[in-house]
């Protein structure tokens, strides 16, 4: 079932050592990508809560960290939260210079994990296309970009991670944004997200036709998306990342729900230091900084056990993207990624190809995690092209 590109070995996981490699020499060399504070922009204004969501509440042209031949705005909407009520989310808005009067198809691209602290927000950094997955690639090939930070980055937090509805809602209140600022093509919309990305992505696909209506969606790209929560943490357990990604999560969740308790997850002597931890954002000055409080807090974090804990894994299952989507779906995963599983990816395509969904495959035996959307940007967009053009999808079902 699964569509290989390539006939080759897979490469050897070895997690740790690579990951702090890539976190180390990372921040080393894109220290420049530090973003700043939150500045009022990312205040909601008084009244917000009545107006419809995907309202553009207020827009500000980018004038620094985009490439040539790139016009954008940051924006903030109004959007929904998880209990149905109003939010207040920013993002940015962006489109081709060229001919910007004509109406564009609209791709809304959805970051990776970047921090769980307000000014980890894409929009704040000052190159932001670099947290973007595909989106200069998109922005090349004459389309519009609709790119959330999602809520709680940018605009007061906390972060929900990795919970699916309400990063739905922003992924499809951001291209109703888009909508009311630029010149889009409202009948040709498509949506690509990397890892959480791809997580929101997925949840945005199987409600666009209730949430958005109005909004086209011709195809659903996720690259190395998260389907089985449960499984990512038990696949990282004890790792840089894995610690790294479940103590923030464990931090943001236990400030959103009540019934859970942070305690449950990190040893009591180290609550303190997780709290700190989800304070960082993964890159630039506080990377260093995040990696080393990772491998100290390794041994203070234990499993979800379902007795203990059964709040977190209920949220966990609640979480894990399994709703059939709207539109046609292309998953891409590395088959050396040592964070999200290629094992557990190709589960949950054969879930969905047995429910008779329509999704292609592309596992690329070379690629890691950091590694995937360098490799596929260019078939992602072959592959939204065609959706655009109305010819129908290939499927590895």
């Amino acid at each position: 079932m699964a569509g290989s590109r390539a006939d080759q070995p897979r490469p050897m996981r070895v997690g740790v050592v690579v990951t702090t490699l890539l976190l180390v020499a990372g921040a080393a060399t894109v220290a420049w990508l530090q973003p700043a504070a939150p500045d009022d922009f990312y205040t909601a204004p008084d009244g917000y809560e009545d107006r419809e969501p995907g309202a553009l509440l207020r827009s500000e042209r980018l004038t620094d960290g985009l490439p040539d031949g790139v016009h954008g705005w940051r924006v903030l909407f109004r959007s929904t939260d998880g209990d149905d009520g109003p939010n207040a989310v920013s993002g940015m808005v962006l489109v081709p210079n060229e001919r910007p009067e004509i109406p564009r198809p609209l791709v809304s691209v959805v970051h990776g994990t970047t921090g769980f602290a307000e000014q980890c927000a894409p929009s704040l950094s000052p190159r932001p296309l670099a947290r973007l997955p595909g989106a200069q690639q998109a922005l090349d090939a004459g389309y519009a970009v609709a790119a959330t930070d999602l809520p709680g980055l940018g605009t007061s937090g906390p972060h929900p991670y990795l919970i699916g509805d309400v990063a739905a809602h922003a992924v499809l209140d951001g291209a109703r944004a888009a909508v009311a600022l630029a010149a889009v093509d409202t009948e040709r919309h498509a949506i690509w997200g990397f890892s959480q990305g791809g997580h929101a992505a997925l949840f945005a696909g199987a409600t666009a036709s209730v949430y958005a209506p109005e909004l086209a969606l011709d195809g659903v790209v996720a690259f190395a998306p998260p389907t089985d929560l449960s499984a990512l943490i038990d696949d990282t357990q004890g790792t840089l990342v894995g610690t790294l990604l479940l103590v923030n999560a464990a931090v943001a969740w236990s400030a959103l729900f009540d019934d859970l308790r942070l305690e449950d997850v990190v040893a009591d002597a180290s609550l303190e230091e997780a709290e700190d931890l989800g304070r960082r954002c993964f890159d630039g000055p506080s990377l260093p900084e995040a990696a080393l409080g990772s491998i100290q807090l390794r041994g203070d974090v234990g499993p979800l056990d379902p007795g203990r804990a059964a709040a977190w894994v209920r949220l966990l299952e609640e979480n894990s993207p399994d709703e059939p989507l709207d539109a046609p779906l292309l998953v891409f995963q590395g088959g050396g990624d040592f964070i999200v599983s290629p094992e557990v990816t190709e589960a949950h395509v054969a879930r969905r190809c047995a429910r008779g969904e329509q999704v292609q495959f592309e596992l690329v035996p070379a690629a890691e995690h950091f590694t995937l959307v360098w490799r596929t940007a260019d078939d992602a967009l072959a592959w939204t092209q065609e959706r655009f053009d109305g010819r129908a999808p290939a499927s590895s079902c």
